[in-house]
This record gives structure tokens, sequence and C-alpha cells, in this order.
């Protein structure tokens, strides 16, 4: 399982605001050093479903949070809506 705890986003050329980048770990109770492209993790996501996780750092422990789904080959949501925008819910940025 990949865990991502932070991300980095980027205004793009149109304007908005998406991710860039973010750090991940194989552990759960570690903050993650590992980082990688957006692309990068659509790639992985892509051979490798329903292997990436979201997780927070809550009142001194680490709790699991949601899948990490693609959408559209482009865009990387935690939600069930197919809308184009990147959401991660509430991970702290970077």
């Amino acid at each position: 399982m990949i865990y991502v705890d932070k991300v980095h986003y980027e205004i793009d050329e149109h304007g908005c605001r998406v991710i860039a980048k973010m750090k991940w770990t194989n552990n759960k109770n570690e903050w993650a050093v590992n980082e990688c492209t957006k692309a990068e993790m659509i790639s992985f996501i892509n051979k490798n479903p329903n292997s990436t996780k979201t997780k927070y750092l809550r009142y001194g422990y680490w709790t699991t949070g949601e899948d990490i789904k693609v959408v559209n080959n482009k865009y990387l949501r935690t939600d069930a809506n197919n809308t184009e925008k990147d959401n991660l819910g509430e991970l702290p940025e970077y």
C-alpha cells in the first residue's frame, strides 16, 4: 500500500490550482519522504489499482484516509464523483 500525506499545488496555464507533486511512503506510521510528480502517481495507480490511500496525522496518531482514484487519466481524487479537478481532501501542503 502507498500512503500520501502531503501535496504541492501549482497554478496551470489556465489559472487553475492543480497538484504538481506529492509525498508518499509505504509505512502508514511515519512521515512520507519519497516525492513524485502527479503524472508518476497517475501512472502508478493505473498499473496498481486500489493500492494508494491518503493518511492523516490526527492527535498524534496516523489515520488511514480515502482511496486515491484517477479521473480521465489527468486528475487525482479521493471522492466518488468524476469531476475533472484534483481533490485529495484535506492533505497538508508543502
